[in-house]
């Protein structure tokens, strides 16, 4: 099992603080499928 780190930010004053549910989305997803350990989210 890997152990892994997820760090998500907007960079513009055109996306707000939702804008990073996306990519967390996409990271719980790849966590699910290659069972990964999270030890930290960002």
């Amino acid at each position: 099992m890997a152990k892994v780190a997820l760090y998500a930010r907007y960079s513009s004053d055109n996306q707000s603080v939702a804008s990073i549910d996306g990519p967390f989305r996409v990271c719980q997803e790849h966590e699910d499928r290659e069972k990964w350990k999270v030890g930290l989210r960002v």
